[in-house]
């Protein structure tokens, strides 16, 4: 759980909201921490708890690292993966 957030049924989201905050994460000029990615949002989200279930998700699938500083670091690369693949690799 990220941040510790306490989810509660108001804290669902949609994938809409998390393509969202995919395009948004990959499409600064900078890593954000989780704090200057809510105030990118401006207002997309009505609290904090939404977008943590979604940094959340995108930890666990490991789509994004969380740096030293606590920078959002986008790093799922699709044609990396298929190349990975095909040679072999296996992704857990």
């Amino acid at each position: 759980m990220f941040g510790g957030y306490i989810y509660n049924m108001q804290d669902y989201v949609t994938a809409e909201d998390v393509l969202f905050v995919e395009d948004k994460i990959k499409s600064l000029p900078y890593y954000p921490t989780p704090n200057e990615l809510w105030k990118e949002m401006n207002g997309h989200f009505r609290r904090k708890a939404e977008l943590g279930t979604i940094i959340d998700y995108f930890l666990s699938e490991n789509k994004v690292l969380l740096g030293k500083d606590h920078r959002l670091i986008w790093i799922k690369n699709p044609r990396l993966d298929k190349l990975l693949q095909n040679r072999g690799y296996v992704f857990l």
